[in-house]
């Protein structure tokens, strides 16, 4: 494989901070990075726990290591960072956003955790057309984006130019082996499983979170849907709440 020459910005760095016995790992989505998790990650911290946000391959970097990277490379790394936290911890919890979620449905599958947390799993998608991304991307690797918006941190008008601003033809049929991977794992998944949708969630629709809830094979499991937020449930205007509920659900205490 040819490396490309591109550094990660700061704020997807991997972040570890150390707590108790009991390990959280944060799975973050397509085109996301350890960002998403700033809020979350930091309060579940101060909440006792020991805290693990991967980078995933290909994320944070620039577009073009993104197109290097595929459905393996995600899911070889969140299992790695799985097999690290449990050196330092008896029990480790999984909480995924988005593709994220996916992921942490497949592991939960295999590694059986006591607590498993989905933020808007993307086992469903508004844009049907990840169907046929493979033939798309025989034709396109990147497409740009009609609707263009610029940030004002320039780490996130980077992360923006590199990779909002295109749809990603290549990588979308990748993120859908995971989602024909996850559905046909879920009903192995016994752990106390959390799931947390949007009500204004453009990107997956709640279909995905009834899919979850009616399918895993958990004794205890429960579905919320927050009203006001949109995607990233973990970074928008109910994220205080969000976290409340994830660390409520991670101690027991729902």
């Amino acid at each position: 494989m040819k490396f490309v020459d591109c550094k990660t910005v700061k704020r997807s760095l991997p972040v570890l901070l150390e707590g108790s016995e009991t390990g959280v790992l944060f799975i973050h989505g397509f085109t996301g990075s350890p960002h998403d998790f700033e809020y979350m990650a930091r309060k579940v911290h101060e909440a006792g726990f020991t805290v693990s946000v991967p980078r995933l391959p290909g994320h944070g970097t620039c577009g073009e290591d993104f197109l290097k990277t595929t459905a393996n490379d995600w899911l070889r790394r969140a299992f790695d960072a799985y097999y690290d936290l449990k050196t330092v911890c008896k029990d480790v919890h999984i909480v995924g956003l988005s593709m994220g979620g996916v992921i942490a449905l497949i592991m939960a599958s295999i590694l059986k955790p006591k607590k498993l947390v989905t933020l808007a799993a993307a086992t469903h998608l508004v844009d049907k057309r990840i169907k046929i991304a493979w033939f798309i991307s025989l034709f396109k690797k990147k497409i740009p984006k009609e609707s263009a918006q610029i940030y004002d941190d320039p780490e996130y008008e980077f992360l923006n130019k590199e990779y909002w601003s295109f749809n990603w033809p290549k990588q979308a049929a990748e993120l859908y082996r995971l989602v024909k991977m996850a559905r046909k794992n879920i009903t192995q998944i016994v752990s106390d499983t959390l799931v947390v949708a949007a009500r204004n969630d453009n990107l997956v629709p709640l279909e995905a979170a009834q899919f979850i809830y009616n399918n895993v094979s958990s004794k205890k499991r429960k579905l919320l849907i927050f009203e006001q937020s949109g995607h990233v449930l973990s970074n928008d205007v109910e994220k205080e709440a969000v976290t409340e509920a994830v660390i409520n659900w991670l101690k027991d205490k729902m």
